[in-house]
């Protein structure tokens, strides 16, 4: 739905190494940050959208790839 800023990721992305990987969901706002740095700031247009379901973890990609995930965490927002 949204590309992160190319130069912001690669400037904080570590490479071999665990990243920081924040999603923020206010309503229709998605914000997400990598290493502390917001990469994408997108608000869903489409009010036919539902707006609960399930949260799953995947990857995109056109071959083989290797993902760990750790130490996720789960916060309720006021």
């Amino acid at each position: 739905l949204a590309k992160g800023d190319t130069a912001v990721v690669s400037h904080v992305l570590r490479r071999n190494e665990w990243n920081d990987y924040e999603i923020r969901s206010e309503g229709r706002r998605i914000r997400l940050f990598l290493n502390g740095e917001q990469t994408v700031d997108y608000t869903e247009q489409d009010p036919t959208l539902p707006q609960s379901g399930l949260i799953a973890l995947q990857i995109h990609g056109g071959g083989k790839a290797e993902v760990r995930f750790k130490d996720i965490i789960l916060t309720e927002l006021p």
